[in-house]
């Protein structure tokens, strides 16, 4: 404790030395344990010791839970600095923000939980759960109608019968009992839920953000119901995990199906896309034929974003796409004849396609419907493939850019093999607070994510609405 409380009260009845002195036993037996070997088999009875552990250790941060709100009660944060238990726990007692919460609430928790205290005693619930049930009843005791409920013991009864409910169920988590504790708290005060629905309405925002290697990060924040919209639409395009090779990790699935959803949205004809600025476009990409050639020597694909890609990336997304022809002039790099742009399949041939098939075509198997697939030249129309149905197959995006990817790698492109990434990279520091972004990316309204090829060294794209 802090420097006043010691010098003003007596040490509690038993001292608090023999309580650390045996905490410190404890702590030698484990260690003892933790260092001895451990005959195979007996594994889950070690297990099993270390939740009975857990439990007595819980007892022990209850207990003195109990006494930091007698510490506080008595005015021992008088002189300390902090005005707050939870501060001075965090602060004083160096202990982690969520430990100091749960110290804190466990010493305010209301004195007619007496359920969900014998409910902890007996292990139904865990010294979580027990303190989310505190905290919720709090909460609700704060707003509660003063003439509906006058007596304070009441409310708490009344409360704490669902969560307790809740609580003592194996499958209920501390986020389902938080779930349920909002309900109660927006119920009895609905205009509080209002507020808080309005500050992050207020305070949503997104960015993306280009890297030095043209990489890019993405960020958005916002309420809880543009929550719900964006989940819902990525569900639309997150198929079950792939039950043959696929290896990506949940991160690069939820990209994936970001990605897939922007490319259909972009692709649909203006008469479905009613949002759609006029002249908007997917994105247009200039790239030399020795590149999609593989000869060595070729330099990368530039998109109008002034974005170089790599050949594995530009070859599965000019697989299927509106082509132009440029030709310029080897000197000065002038464009000397720019062609009309024409798909390299034709409507009838997507059409026969979707007939013959209703999934993706990948040799290991793939459930992705044929809806959300590219059409793929088995043999690569650079390479002298037709345009026609004998060479066409669907391949989703990512089995699109997996068959690339492995040329890639054959060819020496790409050492790094596919699916290792098991975290997402961290957020970015500079981040904005909620209601205060950064400056915003130059606004391209109406684009998409789906390149299209040129022939030719160099040059800009055309942005022509033909291009998809």
């Amino acid at each position: 404790m802090g420097e006043n409380a010691s010098s003003s009260t007596s040490p509690p009845p038993g001292g608090a030395e023999r309580a650390v002195a045996c905490l410190r036993t404890a702590g030698e037996v484990l260690r003892g344990l933790a260092q001895a070997d451990v005959p195979t088999g007996a594994e889950h009875t070690l297990g099993e010791a270390l939740i009975q552990v857990l439990r007595g250790l819980d007892e022990v941060k209850l207990a003195a839970a109990d006494a930091a709100g007698v510490f506080e009660a008595r005015g021992g944060l008088v002189g300390s600095g902090q005005f707050r238990l939870s501060h001075w726990l965090q602060h004083v007692a160096d202990r982690s923000p969520g430990e100091a919460r749960q110290i804190a609430e466990l010493a305010h928790r209301s004195p007619h939980l007496e359920e969900s205290e014998q409910a902890h005693a007996h292990g139904e619930i865990s010294l979580a759960k027990l303190e989310r049930i505190s905290h919720w009843v709090n909460e609700g005791l704060a707003c509660r109608s003063v003439g509906v409920w006058p007596e304070a013991a009441g409310f708490v009864h009344a409360a704490e019968g669902p969560l307790l409910g809740l609580a003592a169920q194996p499958a209920v988590t501390v986020r389902g009992l938080d779930q349920a504790g909002r309900r109660l708290r927006y119920t009895l005060d609905p205009a509080r839920q209002e507020k808080e629905y309005q500050d992050r309405y207020a305070g949503r925002g997104a960015r993306l953000v280009r890297g030095m290697d043209d990489s890019f990060h993405l960020e958005a924040w916002g309420d809880e119901a543009s929550g719900d919209v964006l989940r819902n639409a990525l569900d639309a395009f997150l198929a079950p995990p792939g039950k043959h090779d696929d290896e990506r990790t949940c991160y690069q699935r939820t990209h994936d199906a970001l990605i897939e959803m922007c490319q259909s949205v972009v692709e649909l004809p203006a008469g479905q896309a009613p949002r759609r600025t006029a002249g908007a476009a997917p994105v247009a990409v200039v790239v030399g034929l020795d590149l999609l050639q593989g000869q060595s020597g070729a330099s990368p694909a530039v998109s109008e974003y002034g974005t170089l890609w790599p050949a594995s990336a530009v070859r599965a997304q000019a697989g299927d796409c509106a082509l132009r022809r440029v030709v310029l002039d080897p000197a000065s790099g002038a464009p000397l004849d720019v062609g009309r742009s024409r798909r390299l399949f034709s409507p009838a041939v997507r059409a026969a396609l979707m007939a013959r098939r209703q999934r993706c075509a990948w040799q290991g198997g793939c459930d992705r419907p044929i809806a959300w697939c590219q059409v793929d030249h088995k043999v690569a129309w650079w390479d002298g493939g037709a345009s026609d149905l004998s060479n066409a197959q669907p391949l989703c995006r990512f089995h699109n850019l997996e068959k690339e990817h492995r040329r890639a790698r054959e060819r020496g492109w790409g050492p790094r093999p596919p699916g290792k990434p098991t975290t997402p990279p961290p957020p970015l520091p500079q981040a904005p607070p909620p209601g205060r972004p950064g400056s915003e990316q130059r606004k391209r309204p109406g684009r998409g994510a789906h390149p299209s090829a040129a022939e030719g060294g160099s040059g800009e794209g055309s942005g022509d609405p033909d291009w998809c």
